[in-house]
């Protein structure tokens, strides 16, 4: 677990985190090395060996010479070797070794009695076993020397390889637990990430100022930053609303008294005007507009487009549809109208013919595209005609802007809002070919802030 102490900042945590992976580290490669250097004779066996060493340089100081080597030989036991030799041919290591010299402590230890005699200590690769015998000598009272032989105290030193990969698997998993703990560390920049994502999605994201200090005080920043930001944009809104509802009382007004106009020409440009205003207001509330949208639900989304495709036949366009006859997928239908609406609506404005296909992989995601053959959009104009209030006409046509210039931009946040992506693309008819993918929401995902109105209606919303 790591520690999370409210006074202690990133830096001091991440420096914690790294000393404690040093530390591990260094513990684990000191416990390899002891490993591969383990003693193979136990306390009791060292407490026999210190015995019969005893043992026999008595047995070899009371006998003649020339009889000594036979009188050593015959107290041999099961893997101690016992001689007698007239000169030290063994030079001591013990000094050099720590296993050597902790031995040397356990032998006088358990018999007194050698701490008088001069002991030489040292090591010698085993006969096949691969392990590491102990050879000595003890020191008699003329100066000669009974030696002896332990075999396996010391196990077999391991390949360099198997060395190797065992370091390599300690600094892996050290690694890992130095990941994890840096993880935690991070994780509380991941939430906050995430709230400020979800932050104008209708709703307020949950923000807990949890972490190092730092982590904690942009948290709050941000918290407070989030309620002046979704207070300011409800206050727009609702602004917003109140002006174009105050703006449809005089609109009104004007409309009647152009009805008493008798110039059938001047009445009808007013009116053409004041209609145009009207489209203008509903355009701009249609994109700000938040709250007021459906949740998700499963919709058909091919029996949509196709029923869509045969009310824009039924006005005399010349629009075909190419899908599936049916594939559902989780979304809201109203916003999903909206958007084909928009779309079929300004192609129908530029083009003669329109197609509108459906693919993809039905319950996760759609490919819907509709494409026209009108004159297109030029490369360099399309990501501005994503823009609000960026009129397309220019673009498209070289004429006189006409609308409000909020068709496509209406489309491309209800599409954003429900995690899709949009791009536009020239057409394999020579116009403009409008990419939609649109994944699947979830059931209970949160309504859209780019969705239809309030009673569900789909508004005709164009360029």
């Amino acid at each position: 677990m790591v520690w999370t102490g409210r006074g202690t900042g990133m830096v001091a945590r991440i420096a914690l985190v790294l000393l404690a992976a040093v530390l591990v580290e260094a513990l684990g490669t000191y416990a390899l090395h002891r490993w591969q250097d383990r003693e193979l004779v136990s306390d009791s066996q060292t407490q026999n060996i210190a015995r019969q060493l005893v043992d026999a340089a008595h047995a070899a100081e009371q006998t003649a010479p020339d009889e000594r080597a036979r009188a050593v030989h015959a107290r041999e036991r099961a893997g101690l070797a016992l001689n007698w030799v007239g000169r030290s041919v063994v030079t001591d290591h013990s000094a050099f070794s720590p296993q050597l010299a902790n031995l040397r402590a356990r032998l006088v230890q358990q018999a007194p009695e050698l701490r008088k005699r001069e002991i030489h200590l040292s090591l010698l690769p085993s006969g096949g076993g691969g392990q590491r015998d102990l050879i000595g000598l003890v020191e008699l009272r003329d100066g000669s020397f009974l030696s002896f032989r332990v075999a396996g105290y010391l196990s077999a030193p391991l390949p360099v390889w198997v060395v190797l990969l065992l370091h390599v698997a300690l600094v892996c998993v050290v690694c890992g637990a130095a990941l994890a703990m840096v993880h935690a560390l991070v994780r509380p920049l991941a939430r906050l990430a995430a709230a400020a994502d979800e932050t104008g999605r209708n709703h307020a994201a949950r923000i807990d100022p949890t972490g190092p200090h730092e982590v904690r005080r942009v948290a709050t920043a941000f918290a407070a930053m989030q309620t002046r930001l979704l207070q300011m944009m409800e206050d727009n809104t609702q602004a917003l609303i109140a002006v174009s509802h105050d703006l449809r009382t005089p609109i009104q007004r004007l409309r009647l008294r152009a009805a008493l106009i008798a110039d059938d020409e001047v009445h009808e440009a007013i009116q053409q005007d004041l209609a145009e205003m009207e489209h203008f207001i509903d355009s701009t509330l249609a994109y700000v507009r938040s709250g007021m949208d459906e949740p998700a639900r499963l919709v058909d989304i091919a029996a949509l487009i196709a029923t869509i495709v045969d009310d824009a036949c039924d006005t005399g366009a010349e629009v075909h549809y190419a899908g599936p006859g049916s594939f559902t997928l989780h979304a809201r239908a109203a916003v999903l109208t909206r958007i084909l609406h928009n779309l079929i609506g300004n192609s129908r404005r530029y083009a003669q013919r329109i197609d509108v296909s459906l693919a993809g992989e039905e319950g996760v995601q759609a490919l819907i595209t509709v494409e026209d053959d009108g004159p297109g959009i030029p490369a360099e104009h399309r990501a501005a005609c994503l823009q609000p209030f960026q009129r397309m006409d220019r673009a498209r046509s070289g004429g006189e802007a006409k609308g409000a210039g909020l068709g496509l931009s209406i489309v491309a946040r209800s599409v954003a809002a429900q995690g899709g992506t949009l791009a536009l693309e020239s057409s394999s008819l020579g116009g403009l070919a409008v990419r939609i993918v649109l994944p699947a929401a979830p059931p209970d995902a949160p309504p859209s802030e780019a969705g239809g109105n309030g009673d569900g209606s789909a508004p005709h919303s164009g360029g």
